[in-house]
């Protein structure tokens, strides 16, 4: 996203918009799969706003290759993965598979952004959307298998659930402030999200709630520090 992109969607409200109503349609999906047993409705979710976001921000997407550049077709790669994911559910390996393929390519489209000069402020957005999605659908098939443990949900929805609590506190905050920490704790997450499909039950529940730990510990102090900003 180039520099007019961004200060266009700013004035216009949509960055904010995009942001809240991607994150309430993304819940409602994962509430009706729960409810009904099944991975469905939150894919087509996250196809729905994901579509909508790269046709609103089509410039954005193209400012540095018409064709979007190397690392943004390595997110949108990325993102496809997760799409497959009701395909293969109820193959545990493959499930596995899946989720070491995000896993590894996570990190790359940055470091081809920045060993390409194609770094753009769309490119980090939806880099950071997509896995924020790669959390939920790894949380949704963890809580269907497993319904007992459906406290995997919170964790895993929690971007959605900060995005949509600060933006109704306070519309002019639309994004998490990074902290120096929440990348490690973001990598551990992720590693204990697939992990979990590689290991015996027994063992994967306590690596489920180690990362979930991290996870949570990392939003906390992102909200401690939201409210504090908010009433300085």
């Amino acid at each position: 996203m180039n520099v007019y992109v961004f200060d266009f969607m700013k004035r216009k409200g949509f960055t904010v918009d995009w942001l809240f109503y991607h994150s309430v349609f993304i819940l409602i999906g994962l509430f009706i799969d729960v409810v009904n047993g099944i991975v469905c409705f939150s894919p087509i979710a996250g196809a729905l706003v994901f579509s909508i976001f790269l046709t609103k921000n089509w410039s954005g997407f193209t400012e540095k290759k018409y064709w979007g550049g190397v690392p943004n077709v390595v997110t949108l790669f990325r993102l496809m993965l997760l799409f497959t994911a009701p395909f293969i559910m109820n193959d545990r390996f493959n499930i596995a598979v899946l989720g070491t393929a995000f896993v590894m390519l996570d990190g790359l489209d940055g470091f081809l952004a920045r060993r390409l000069d194609q770094i753009t402020h769309f490119g980090g957005m939806l880099d950071m959307e997509a896995d924020a999605f790669f959390c939920l659908m790894f949380s949704l098939l963890i809580g269907l298998e497993h319904p007992e443990m459906r406290w995997v949900l919170v964790a895993g929805g929690m971007r959605y659930f900060y995005k949509i609590i600060t933006t109704v506190w306070d519309r002019k905050v639309f994004a998490e402030e990074k902290q120096k920490y929440a990348r490690f704790f973001a990598g551990c997450y992720f590693v204990s999200l697939v992990l979990f499909f590689y290991v015996d039950f027994s063992f994967g529940k306590y690596i489920a709630a180690i990362g979930n730990g991290f996870v949570l510990f990392s939003f906390l102090i992102s909200f401690l520090h939201f409210f504090k900003k908010g009433s300085a």
